[in-house]
């Protein structure tokens, strides 16, 4: 219960979607419902679940709260400054909003490092590091916006700059395909049955 109280959620949806045709990827069907819809239902255990996006309407009919960027063209990295300097709670679980096979088991687990200390803590997959996958606490913001203010965007660098820890998904209960994400249209096509172990 106390993850509940102490954290929030935040979804990416900041993004232009230009290798999607310039498609909205929150609103991608899939699997009879859409992504945003699949990730409003996953977290609906976190009771302040917040939105980045600069289309209020975006987030109309779901749970979540819409988020503007206080700043344009600044990416992902400001997406997650902008909530963290509104967000209630103690921290937000970070997940893009092109991750379909994303569970409430996966955001459970991540909270689970919650009494670790650390500000920051993300996802290393088999295909590579997911910093937009994972929990960032409001401590962590002086050094997320002094990257915004040098003009260091990547979210990547933000991390190192605020201590963030790695962790390694291949000893936990999660299959690699669980950190799949769709960028492209053969993205959404390939991905149209889940991975095993995550239904």
């Amino acid at each position: 219960m106390a993850a509940q109280m102490e954290f929030g959620a935040l979804v990416l949806a900041g993004g232009r979607g230009s290798r999607m045709g310039g498609v909205e990827k929150a609103l991608l069907p899939f699997r009879g419902e859409t992504l945003l819809a699949r990730l409003d239902r996953e977290l609906s255990f976190l009771p302040e679940r917040l939105l980045s996006t600069n289309h209020p309407a975006l987030a109309r009919g779901t749970g979540f709260v819409p988020v503007a960027d206080r700043a344009p063209g600044r990416g992902p990295l400001e997406g997650i400054a902008a909530a963290l300097s509104v967000c209630r709670g103690e921290g937000l679980l970070v997940v893009p909003c092109d991750m379909p096979f994303f569970s409430r088991a996966l955001g459970e687990y991540l909270l689970s490092f919650r009494d670790r200390g650390w500000d920051a803590w993300v996802c290393r997959a088999a295909d590579g590091l997911h910093p937009l996958c994972g929990v960032y606490r409001k401590s962590c913001l002086p050094a997320l916006q002094d990257c915004l203010d040098r003009g260091r965007l990547r979210v990547r660098l933000a991390l190192e700059a605020a201590g963030g820890q790695v962790l390694d998904m291949a000893g936990s209960p999660f299959p690699p395909e669980v950190f799949s994400n769709i960028n492209t249209p053969d993205d959404l096509a390939a991905l149209g049955e889940p991975p095993k172990g995550t239904e």
